[in-house]
């Protein structure tokens, strides 16, 4: 067993009883712990890496050695598909109704999580129904599902004390998962469930960003301001980006989950967001591109003043253009794109959201969904969108108004249709309990289900997707 020590560095201290009023707006988290959030964040042992390595499970009698696979472009081995967020499948022969499902009722399955699906494996975060963490939670699961006969192979447990009511996706290069909660990033062999190696991060919790899995590095996050690049074989820390690298010093929280470009300098580009809530800058919430060879800001871009408008979702990129969403607490949000050099291209109105933009570069269009039906924080009646990708950002079709859409639901692309949901009835839950096909060109319905509708996945001509009843929906 070896500890591999990673680079400590200081973060931006926030003060407790901002860290635990902010969140009660539904921008950011819908369910929290005040109490826990009004402690010290900081993780014991934060910064540094436990490595089991390539070693076989104690009780095992065989020795177990892992058989390195390549993923299938028609798997959706990570949040939004790909590295790049981009969320759009290659999969040409998706169902034309919804007559053939396949329902997952074994687990719990966290109402709001994008299912990630490699090789004949389904991977989920499972122990509750719905959004909503329930109070006394202590733990969840990375569950492993062989989708060949709808069994579980395994369950790995994963700590969940901060109770903030986060989604995010695990991550799968098809030898490996990769999975997040609480202050720990975890690498476990499918073959066995056999935990490769774990990181702690700076500060003792995670919120809504998931992990990013390249060839080389694993990108991930925690709650309080600080983005990580780790060494994908033994967990090690590269770096970490946090207002210690930021120009102006303008970011105190981070839930994104990264956008990486690898075509740009000796190692590639990340784009995440961080939104500021301190007195260092009018802004709150920005955009940033990061050398992933240095772990230093390359640009940022502000969006706002005061609290009117944030970026705290996540970004996607198509290698020319970098797209992102705001969320108001007051009005409407907006659609931005940038060139990756940082010039600003346009902006056009949509509902407030943390959703990312999907990207379908065949056909040149970008997709959004956005805004929430009810519930504590009043209603911002949800919609999805669909632009064009030239510099007006030219409107192509809308579904407002119709219940369908949702800040925490993002769209998913695919031979020729969108898949998004619709909210549940309970609106304080941000739960999904409507799976929509939509024709992606006009934007019509072409079939719907009374069940799933959070975030889909699309892999070997099916679409897997969950719903607020705790189940995992397959159409095929």
């Amino acid at each position: 067993m070896l500890f591999i020590a990673g680079m400590m560095v200081l973060a931006l201290f926030v003060p407790a009883a901002m860290a635990a009023s902010y969140p009660q707006n539904g921008q950011f988290i819908a369910q929290y712990d005040e109490d826990k959030l009004a402690k010290d964040t900081s993780s014991e042992n934060g910064g540094t890496t436990y490595y089991a390595g390539e070693a076989t499970k104690a009780a095992a009698s065989l020795v177990s050695v892992a058989t390195t696979r390549s993923l299938d472009q028609y798997d959706w081995p990570q949040f939004m598909y790909d590295e790049a967020n981009m969320g759009y499948s290659p999969c040409s022969n998706l169902p034309d109704d919804n007559t053939s499902v396949v329902v997952f009722d074994d687990r719990e399955v966290i109402g709001t999580v994008n299912p990630i699906v490699a090789d004949g494996k389904i991977f989920l975060y499972t122990g509750y129904a719905g959004f909503d963490e329930p109070s006394g939670l202590t733990e969840i699961n990375l569950t492993c599902i062989d989708e060949s006969n709808m069994t579980v192979d395994w369950d790995f447990p994963l700590p969940r004390t901060q109770h903030l009511g986060s989604w995010g996706a695990p991550a799968t290069d098809g030898t490996y998962v990769y999975a997040a909660s609480d202050n720990k990033i975890y690498k476990i062999r499918i073959s066995d469930c056999y935990e490769m190696w774990n990181f702690t991060t700076i500060e003792n919790a995670m919120c809504n960003g998931g992990l990013t899995v390249t060839d080389d590095y694993v990108f991930g996050s925690d709650w309080y301001g600080d983005y990580y690049c780790l060494f994908k074989d033994n967990g090690s820390q590269k770096w970490v980006f946090n207002n210690s690298d930021t120009r102006n010093y303008d970011m105190t929280y981070s839930q994104s989950t990264p956008a990486y470009d690898p075509d740009e300098g000796t190692a590639g580009m990340m784009y995440v967001c961080g939104w500021g809530y301190d007195s260092n800058t009018t802004y709150s919430g920005f955009l940033y591109k990061v050398n992933v060879a240095t772990g230093r800001e390359v640009w940022s871009k502000g969006v706002g003043t005061g609290y009117s408008e944030s970026f705290c979702g996540s970004p996607s990129t198509d290698g020319t253009n970098v797209y992102v969403a705001s969320y108001s607490l007051s009005s409407d949000g907006n659609l931005y794109a940038y060139e990756i050099d940082g010039t600003y291209i346009n902006k056009t109105p949509i509902e407030r959201t943390d959703a990312t933009p999907s990207l379908d570069t065949e056909n040149g269009l970008v997709y959004v969904s956005g805004g929430w039906n009810g519930g504590s924080w009043g209603s911002a009646d949800p919609g999805l969108r669909c632009f064009q990708m030239d510099e007006y950002l030219t409107p192509v079709w809308d579904r407002e108004n119709e219940e369908m859409g949702g800040w925490t639901c993002l769209v998913a692309i695919g031979d020729g249709y969108v898949f998004v949901g619709k909210e549940s009835s309970d609106m304080n839950s941000f739960c999904y309990n409507t799976t929509y096909a939509l024709n992606a060109s006009t934007g019509a319905t072409e079939w719907f289900y009374p069940a799933g509708g959070a975030t889909a996945a699309i892999a070997n001509d099916k679409v897997y997707t969950a719903g607020n009843d705790g189940f995992l929906y397959i159409f095929s």
